[in-house]
């Protein structure tokens, strides 16, 4: 079974807000941002205002729990353009299968 992995990207120069990092969080609640993958086999989660630049492959989908969220992501491995989706609090993001998860913001 394979498992998700997050790797911590460092944020652009470029960027034009201030905002420290979101963490990586045990999943023991459910008001936590919850991205799943390998057919729900997995999971990781997230917590806190802020973003981070990742790369957590083979989602399935995600939960914003008690969070307002953006996610920005690559739909196939064969097209490399970033979409990016917005998340409202109690809710759910189903699209079937998404490649690549690039970045996660908490408002």
């Amino acid at each position: 079974m394979a498992a998700l992995a997050a790797t911590a990207l460092p944020a652009s120069a470029a960027s034009d807000r201030v905002s420290p990092l979101i963490h990586r969080v045990s999943c023991d609640r459910t008001d936590y941002l919850e991205v799943h993958g390998n057919n729900g086999q997995s999971v990781l989660c997230f917590a806190d205002r802020g973003f981070m630049g990742v790369a957590i492959y083979g989602i399935n989908w995600i939960e914003s729990g008690n969070n307002r969220a953006e996610i920005q992501f690559q739909r196939s491995v064969g097209n490399p353009r970033i979409e990016s989706v917005t998340m409202g609090k109690w809710s759910a993001w189903n699209p079937g299968h998404v490649h690549k998860v690039t970045r996660i913001e908490i408002f």
